[in-house]
């Protein structure tokens, strides 16, 4: 699977976290009195459980670069590269979240590394964890061993016992820039003999909402899908996804604030005959409008837009942000809320709400 072939194996291979690898890197660079708890938290696909990997390689690798890198080399590093590191222990909390199983665990807790200097135990999905077993983990977390560390992995950081998050590190996984997930997939598709335009992957990036895993998943499945052509452009991904891209929804923008009726109509015709779902449109339509209104009384929200929006397309909607009025942008989000309760009474003519608000607009 491609998300496993590319998982990063270096802390520059990570993506969207700058600030935890920092962080940790300089954990590393005081090693002897390095924090022995962790708690990764954060959406799926955000690389909690590949940053976790990597910083049990690097707290075992034999020959830290400079800038405290896993060398990639040492007999630790290779071992851990082919899954024989004795000295990493990965639990599924989902599967293993009962007392016995913890206490299983604490019995190997006790054991020197065999291979390294540091016992790594990694546990996923942390929150599914039962009472009873926080309950017997909740003395070892409190004074582990020197040679243990712990890294809870969650997605749900609210289920973490207070008494728990008391005794860790918590570092708080951001979704991934898009820029950051676009990149990875050009470079993906490169290596994979694929051709693709940075619409096109910024269409399937979008669609994963900031979650890489998801991402490299969906990118994988578009690929199987191109036999025999090794092409990806921005018309296939819509066409596989469903879904009108954001380009797609700035194009019916600028017909709509021009108010060309005829255009604005024919268009949702048009992507409902393609088989778009209009749902999906409308939501995205009054989300670009509500970033527009934002960029209009608040130019500083362009940083927060340089996250989700390639560059490109962030200086389409700023030039169309000065040219649009305030209340017009105000009006055009009243009634697109009002199209999306109009989708929910499941209306008889599937394009009619769309229909209505373009209308009650323009005339």
């Amino acid at each position: 699977m491609i998300y496993r072939k590319y998982r990063p194996k270096k802390f520059n291979e990570i993506r969207g976290q700058d600030m935890i690898v920092k962080i940790l890197k300089n954990f590393l660079a005081n090693i002897d009195n390095i924090p022995q708890g962790y708690l990764f938290a954060g959406q799926r696909g955000t690389g909690k459980t590949s940053t976790a990997r990597i910083f049990a390689k690097a707290l075992n690798c034999l020959n830290l670069d400079k800038d405290y890198e896993p060398c990639d080399e040492c007999v630790n590093c290779n071992n851990f590269n082919n899954f024989k590191f004795l000295d990493l222990i990965e639990l599924d909390g989902a599967s293993n979240r009962g007392i016995d199983e913890i206490r299983n665990l604490k019995e190997h807790i006790g054991f020197k590394p065999m291979q390294g200097k540091f016992k790594v135990f990694i546990i996923d999905e942390a929150h599914m964890l039962t009472k009873e077993a926080w309950n017997a983990l909740l003395k070892t977390l409190e004074e582990p061993p020197k040679h243990v560390i712990f890294i809870l992995v969650t997605t749900e950081p609210e289920k973490i016992p207070v008494t728990i998050l008391s005794r860790v590190q918590r570092f708080d996984f951001r979704r991934i820039p898009l820029k950051d997930m676009v990149e990875k997939l050009k470079m993906i598709c490169e290596d994979e003999g694929i051709e693709a335009d940075e619409s096109s992957l910024s269409l399937i990036a979008e669609e994963s909402e900031g979650a890489l895993r998801d991402a490299e998943t969906l990118l994988e499945k578009i690929i199987l899908s191109l036999n025999p052509t090794k092409k990806i452009n921005v018309e296939y991904v819509e066409n596989f996804l469903g879904r009108a891209s954001k380009v797609k929804v700035l194009e019916f923008l600028k017909k709509l604030f021009d108010k060309n009726l005829e255009e604005c109509i024919k268009f949702i015709d048009d992507i409902y005959k393609e088989g778009f779902d209009l749902l999906n449109f409308n939501r995205e339509v009054v989300k670009i409008l509500r970033n527009i209104l934002m960029l209009k009384t608040y130019p500083q929200w362009r940083a927060n837009l340089q996250r989700e929006y390639s560059e490109d397309f962030l200086e389409k909607i700023t030039e169309l942000s000065q040219k649009v009025t305030i209340p017009d942008l105000q009006k055009a989000i009243r009634l697109f809320l009002d199209s999306e309760s109009g989708f929910k009474k499941d209306p008889p003519i599937p394009t009619l709400p769309l229909e209505i608000s373009i209308a009650e607009f323009i005339l």
